[in-house]
């Protein structure tokens, strides 16, 4: 078993694990609100994402991998919500080991979304017990929720944890 391999094996259990761990838990409001320090986030032509640049929107990071069939029925939620909403940036970050799996499961599909890269053990580090695990900030970049499992953005439950941040 080559290293990659192993490496993919390692974070799909850990992502099983993870998110049946947090199918159970409820969304997160952090107690102290606070500027958010997330994981580096790479954008498609290299540069990191920077939540300064993002100010004056709300904005909705989704941690996300190709591997993650709860990931895959996520995503097009948070494409309709970010087709609707002038007001809120969507970045879905992969933490796929491998961008180009990120890029070929993105590929064309969201168009309202900004693909983004991080490293899943940094995003582990950020609290994912597994994937999908989304943050949602306000206007002026403090975090205002984690969510540790899928949602449909565009339903109810989503539209409660995005009036969080007005």
């Amino acid at each position: 078993m080559t290293d990659r391999v192993r490496s993919s094996v390692r974070a799909l259990v850990l992502a099983a694990v993870g998110g049946l761990l947090a199918s159970a838990l409820p969304a997160r409001v952090p107690p102290k609100v606070t500027r958010a320090v997330l994981p580096p986030i790479a954008s498609t032509d290299g540069p990191p994402l920077s939540v300064d640049a993002l100010r004056g929107k709300i904005v909705l990071i989704n941690f996300w991998a190709s591997w993650c069939g709860p990931c895959r029925k996520e995503l097009p939620s948070l494409d309709r919500l970010a087709a609707k909403r002038s007001d809120l940036i969507v970045i879905a970050a992969s933490v796929d080991a491998d961008h180009d799996d990120g890029v070929r499961a993105f590929a064309g599909r969201y168009p309202h979304l900004r693909l983004g890269f991080s490293a899943l053990p940094a995003v582990q580090r950020f609290g994912a017990l597994g994937m999908p695990y989304s943050v949602v900030l306000d206007r002026t970049g403090r975090e205002k929720a984690r969510v540790p499992r899928a949602l449909v953005w565009d339903g109810p439950d989503g539209a409660a944890l995005l009036s969080r941040a007005r």
